[in-house]
């Protein structure tokens, strides 16, 4: 394999490998506007130009592959190359409008960092303000993005994220020189179901996201990993909260799962976390109650029942929990209820699960724990559907659900139907979940837990990859994580003091699961995006610039 001295410093890489990733696997940063690690490279920008021994002039380090041998100077050690950034540099701040005082790309906008660097930034401009090119500004282009042409630097990877990745081709270039301008195909709305990617990939604040325009300053937010919920994917993404709301939702880089993108149903899911009034209070008998006498009276409920009448629990959990939680109920349910019948199907998980949706990430499965769930043993068979039928011929006794309404889109009402019927149907119902719903109305004792977001965990995609999901925003009031309230009824009715740490219940997961064997929580809660987030560059942030 070739091996290539950039800035003094050897690296040995695969071939075909272009210079600019070399660099960035030595954590050296060569400036970028153009380059994103998941489009193909186009050169354009002429930003990362560095100086390469034999070659006559500065090449671009993004479309240049390395040869065994190579040695590269990049601009933070080679005055060459730090003079033809600096001129590139220049040149595309002729006509940039001077308002990033009000530009919410501003604290992750590259152009910014790299005219503060000091090896190739911080020039004079010879242009005076009133003699800029001016374009269009606050161009509608649909529900997701807002078009500010006078901030684009002409990067096009808008451009080649909606030809090559999506395929819906709706932006272009026109005009030519410094009167070139970004627009919409026929400058209508964006159709496409990805738009959103848009502002993540834009180097400045050409293209915005309608939802985070003026809501918040990014430098004000705290992030948090985690794993989007909203479909069998689990693309990986970033909670921006701010004073325990979530603000906004942006994909991490997983190249084996979603790459840098995210769909705008997963991007806009945690607004419906809002779509209906938050459980935020124990209650039987539509009173509300006391956490250390609800869980004892739930347990009571449901073994008088069941096991009072000798007839078999109802314990429908959902494809929406994690596998810490889904675990825990599992071991409830089979430690008190010697005759249960265990499900999660509501209509056709198992079914949907890897169906696509499009041909990039969505699926029709809306749940993020569908494979977990058949891992880890719920495998009745019968379904919601099935569970509606033995209660209508009086074969089940108490009900014990865990349901977590979907976060895209909404349940059919067939499925909302059904849920009701078994609600009416047992006698004795305990329901644990986040949200006043009609169709739920009709539990004896409701318990709230924490919602996607409030609580930690991991969940198993389609492809069977487990990944972990953080916590990011407290729950209301006093919903607790569901597998906390599964330890305490467990232990109110001393069927055992197990572990709701969600690490040590993991560990117990993957000693007693085949699916689950070899892996280990501290790895999955350490496994990180890459050195890409969406941009295509870390952002300079308190720790200065990286490669100077």
């Amino acid at each position: 394999m070739p091996i290539v001295t950039i800035d003094g410093r050897q690296i040995e890489v695969e071939p075909g490998t272009s210079v600019i990733q070399a660099a960035d696997q030595l954590g050296v940063e060569i400036p970028r506007f153009c380059y994103h690690p998941d489009l193909e490279p186009e050169g354009n920008c002429r930003m990362c130009l560095v100086e390469v021994d034999g070659f006559p002039k500065p090449v671009v380090a993004c479309a240049t592959p390395v040869v065994d041998g190579m040695v590269v100077k990049t601009p933070h050690t080679s005055p060459v190359a730090s003079r033809a950034v600096r001129g590139v540099l220049e040149f595309l701040l002729v006509n940039h409008p001077i308002d990033c005082p009000i530009c919410d790309k501003a604290g992750e906008c590259s152009l910014q960092d790299f005219y503060m660097h000091p090896d190739y930034g911080q020039h004079r401009s010879h242009v005076d303000s009133k003699e800029k090119v001016h374009k269009a500004k606050r161009v509608d282009l649909g529900p997701r993005i807002v078009l500010d042409a006078e901030r684009c630097v002409m990067c096009s990877r808008c451009v080649r994220f909606s030809e090559n990745v999506t395929g819906y081709a709706e932006l272009q270039f026109i005009r030519r020189g410094n009167h070139v301008e970004l627009v919409s195909f026929e400058e209508q709305a964006l159709q496409d179901p990805y738009a959103g990617n848009f502002a993540d990939i834009c180097p400045v604040g050409a293209l915005l996201s309608r939802d985070f325009r003026f809501k918040r300053r990014v430098w004000k937010l705290d992030y948090t990993s985690s794993i989007c919920a909203g479909c069998s994917t689990g693309c990986n993404l970033r909670i921006d909260h701010y004073d325990g709301h979530i603000e906004r939702l942006i994909p991490r880089r997983n190249p084996d799962v979603n790459r840098s993108w995210l769909c705008d149903e997963g991007r806009l899911s945690y607004k419906q976390l809002a779509m209906a009034p938050r459980v935020t209070h124990p209650h039987q008998d539509g009173e509300k109650a006391l956490w250390v006498k609800v869980t004892a009276a739930a347990d009571e409920l449901l073994r008088a029942g069941t096991l009072g009448k000798g007839l078999p629990l109802a314990a429908l959990a959902s494809a929406s929990a994690t596998n810490e939680t889904l675990w825990l109920f599992r071991r409830y349910v089979e430690a008190a209820f010697p005759r249960h019948l265990l499900e999660f199907r509501l209509a056709q998980e198992t079914e949907a699960v890897r169906e696509r949706q499009d041909k990039l990430l969505r699926r029709i499965d809306k749940h993020p724990n569908t494979m977990g769930a058949l891992h880890l043993g719920y495998t009745a068979g019968m379904g919601l559907e099935g569970l509606v039928r033995e209660a209508e011929a009086g074969r089940l006794g108490a009900l014990l659900m865990l349901y977590y309404p979907p976060l895209v889109g909404e349940e059919s009402e067939e499925t909302k139907d059904r849920i009701r019927r078994l609600l009416e149907l047992a006698q004795e119902s305990v329901l644990l979940t986040t949200h006043h719903l009609p169709y739920l109305a009709g539990a004896k004792i409701l318990l709230p837990v924490a919602a996607w977001s409030e609580e930690e965990g991991t969940y198993t995609n389609y492809q069977g990859t487990v990944q972990h999901a953080n916590g990011a925003v407290g729950s209301p009031s006093a919903a607790r994580p569901a597998a906390e309230v599964l330890g305490d009824l467990m232990r109110q009715a001393t069927y055992g003091r197990p572990e709701t740490e969600p690490g040590r219940v993991f560990a117990e997961i993957a000693e007693k699961v085949p699916a689950f064997r070899g892996l280990r929580y501290k790895e999955l809660a350490s496994r990180l995006a890459t050195a890409y987030p969406p941009e295509g560059r870390m952002p300079y942030g308190k720790d200065g610039f990286t490669g100077h």
